[in-house]
């Protein structure tokens, strides 16, 4: 499961927050190379911060298990289409995003079984 997490975000209302959130998943279920279908597929951590008002706000992408329809191209798409949610909503902070592909047998435990 991809952990989406967003860091250095200016303090915002909670209708903001839900609204950020609700523009990842559907940044992130737009591409469906993934095969990602809603919020349940995912987990999303928000960051804010009291100094900095999110004059740089960075997305990592982790835990995104490498799979042969998740190219270089998806993972870009991806980093795209998060970038752009994130900066609609922060047009004047600069929004760097990072996708990294995950290999299991790197290092990998759940309590619940998962497809992978």
């Amino acid at each position: 499961m991809p952990v989406i997490k967003v860091w250095c975000l200016p303090k915002i209302p909670e209708d903001w927050l839900r609204k950020l959130h609700k523009d990842i998943v559907y940044a992130v279920t737009n591409v469906k190379e993934l095969g990602l279908s809603n919020e349940n597929d995912m987990t999303c951590l928000f960051d804010m911060m009291s100094y900095g008002l999110g004059e740089e706000i960075i997305i990592e992408v982790t835990g995104l298990f490498k799979k042969p329809e998740r190219t270089d191209e998806v993972r870009l798409r991806l980093a795209t289409e998060l970038g752009r949610a994130v900066d609609a909503m922060f047009p004047n902070a600069l929004v760097e995003c990072f996708v990294y592909p995950f290999e299991p047998n790197q290092g990998f435990w759940c309590n619940r079984s998962m497809s992978i």
